[in-house]
């Protein structure tokens, strides 16, 4: 019974610390963007004119950005595979599906090196 207890309060630790490092890395890879344009300061460059007209398809997605609160238009950037960066709306349904998706998968990847990184200190 005490090493049911433990273990639950180990995975509890695990799922709160994969939550702060999805977050981490989500506000890393917006600073990440700002550099990619030279600048750790809002620029024109960071803003999207348009949105795409294009269906988005997740499975081509390796992140996104969410463009500054300075911009005339609010938008979702989101980075393919390729490294394209590709503006949507971010009211768009399948833009936030998407975007929920990434999370979700980068907090999974999180857990599972959590995990490993557990059974390797045991």
């Amino acid at each position: 019974m005490g090493k049911m207890k433990t273990s639950i309060a180990a995975l509890s630790c695990l799922i709160l610390a994969a939550q702060a490092t999805a977050e981490y890395l989500t506000t890393n890879l917006k600073n990440e963007h700002s550099v990619f344009h030279g600048a750790a300061f809002h620029r024109p460059t960071d803003c999207c004119t348009s949105y795409t007209r294009l269906k988005i398809r997740c499975v081509f997605m390796k992140g996104y950005v969410e463009t500054a609160s300075e911009c005339s238009r609010p938008a979702v950037i989101l980075i393919t595979k390729t490294e394209q960066h590709v503006c949507a709306n971010p009211k768009d349904k399948n833009v936030q599906k998407c975007v929920s998706d990434m999370k979700l998968r980068s907090v999974i990847k999180d857990l599972r090196t959590l995990s490993a990184e557990k059974r390797y200190l045991e």
